[in-house]
């Protein structure tokens, strides 16, 4: 009821700073004196209306955006996840019990929520699965099987963000029903992990040195998660993202071009972008290692991208420039230059259709 992406905490901060505001005005009166007491009224009246202005505003974005999920995540605390996660070993195939605890959406889709532990990673966290309504039908039915006609999209979000902004936020799920329901894609699996599982470090998809291992949770473990509770083949499959996320796409695809054939990068960039306080040395291996220009000039070139951004979101659309620039064409590129607007979802949300128009059609041409 008060978690931070309700309806009812944001009406009451709202109410808080308002009632602030009218009481002040109307007792002002009351502080109007020069003595220290009535000063230091006077001052912490106005520093609490702007703070709770300020909170107030922040909640509404967040709830517009879908940020952070929660106050543990806003404040960086470290969730109890491990202690519920579902380890690789205990996974099970999705049964009529999951399928029951399955959101059904308006649109026929299914959204599954489960808290797993990375098989390699050993990370904890939250992963949503979305089945396309032709998806879902199968799902329902007493063999609970998703047939052999469908494509597997993974989706990963910003940062700050979390895999809720993809469903909510975003219109992810609801664009691909659409499309879905026009023929304009085949019947869809979204794979949509969280991607900020470390507290208060931008880990930007990467496996650290000795840390969190990053890469791989979102990659081989996502994979065999896959795997083992839809029963999925091993067939190739499509990426998409969006900012940070959209690093992350491109780093997935060029890097394990085995698992991922094509991939959409919606306003994201193409080098690691260092969180403060990293050292000079994890720099340096982290630079090396994610240097995915390098990595496709040595022939790695079994991949094609999709890059969109806007012309107004400078460092986004320098980003993309820099690297198309680069690799000189080596891998196939698709480019639409957003004509306008910064870097935010209004800007990005008309795109979401674009994006998985392209990768279905990429992944039609698979053998």
């Amino acid at each position: 009821m008060f978690g931070l992406l309700s309806l009812t905490i944001e009406i009451i901060f709202w109410v808080a700073t308002l009632t602030a505001l009218i009481l002040t005005v109307i007792f002002w009166h009351k502080f109007a004196e020069y003595k220290w007491n009535h000063i230091a009224a006077r001052f912490s009246l106005i520093i609490f209306i702007q703070f709770f202005a300020l909170a107030s505003m922040g909640i509404t974005v967040n709830r517009y955006g879908d940020f952070y999920d929660s106050w543990s995540d806003l404040f960086g605390a470290q969730k109890k996840l491990a202690k519920i996660a579902i380890t690789s070993e205990a996974l099970s195939s999705i049964s009529e019990i999951d399928i029951q605890k399955a959101k059904t959406t308006a649109g026929g889709s299914l959204i599954f929520k489960e808290i797993i532990k990375g098989a390699q990673s050993q990370i904890s966290n939250v992963v949503y699965v979305v089945a396309s309504p032709k998806i879902a039908t199968q799902l329902k039915s007493p063999e609970h099987a998703i047939g052999t006609n469908y494509q597997v999209i993974e989706l990963f979000p910003g940062t700050p963000g979390v895999p809720q902004t993809w469903i909510g936020a975003m219109d992810g799920v609801t664009t691909m029903e659409r499309l879905e329901s026009a023929n304009q894609i085949q019947p869809t699996i979204l794979i949509i992990p969280a991607i900020n599982v470390v507290p208060g470090q931008d880990t930007e998809c990467m496996n650290f040195d000795g840390g969190a291992q990053v890469e791989t949770w979102i990659t081989s473990d996502m994979q065999t998660f896959a795997q083992k509770f839809l029963g999925i083949d091993s067939r190739p499959w499509g990426v998409f993202g969006y900012s940070t996320g959209g690093w992350c796409a491109a780093e997935a695809a060029v890097l394990h071009q085995g698992q991922y054939s094509h991939a959409a990068v919606l306003a994201g960039y193409f080098q690691p972008m260092f969180s403060l306080g990293m050292t000079k040395r994890e720099r340096k291996f982290l630079s090396a290692k994610y240097d995915l220009v390098k990595v496709i000039k040595a022939g790695s070139t079994n991949t094609k991208l999709m890059i969109i951004s806007s012309v107004s979101d400078k460092f986004a659309a320098n980003s993309a420039r820099t690297f198309m620039n680069q690799i000189d064409s080596v891998i196939p590129i698709k480019y639409i230059p957003i004509s306008q607007g910064g870097h935010n979802i209004e800007v990005w949300k008309p795109y979401v259709g674009p994006g998985f128009q392209w990768l279905n059609q990429q992944s039609s041409e698979i053998p």
